[in-house]
């Protein structure tokens, strides 16, 4: 099953490697590499490559990471690792109406925030 959700992340296209990502944003390799460093973005590892999610950056001019994406990551990260980011932003979220996080975070990054909140909350009772 978990090597069926991680085929299913890979043949997405949302995740390209250091170079493929980096060439595709006008950017040299060294942002990428010093934005995950800062915890701005995130990578999973795959065949031994660090590939990095597409949806993480703006389309604009910069091709900066999306604002907000930081602090997303912050709250995530106390739970869960690369794959389990990737895997949580591109699940439906019963927070965000259904959508995927990864669809909604340029919009409302705010409601994917409560949304990563909520999933490293896990289930209250009372």
């Amino acid at each position: 099953m978990l090597d069926l959700a991680k085929n299913a992340i890979l043949d997405s296209g949302d995740f390209l490697s250091l170079d493929q990502a980096a060439q595709r944003l006008g950017l040299a390799p060294v942002n990428l590499d010093d934005w995950e460093t800062e915890g701005k973005i995130f990578s999973i590892q795959h065949g031994g490559c660090s590939r990095f999610p597409m949806y993480a950056f703006l389309a604009d001019e910069g091709h900066g990471p999306v604002p907000g994406l930081k602090v997303i990551l912050d709250v995530l990260r106390t739970k869960k690792g690369g794959w389990g980011i990737a895997f949580w932003f591109a699940s439906p979220s019963s927070h965000l109406g259904g959508s995927r996080p990864q669809n909604v975070l340029f919009s409302d990054a705010d409601e994917v925030l409560l949304a990563a909140q909520d999933e490293v909350a896990g289930i209250t009772h009372g």
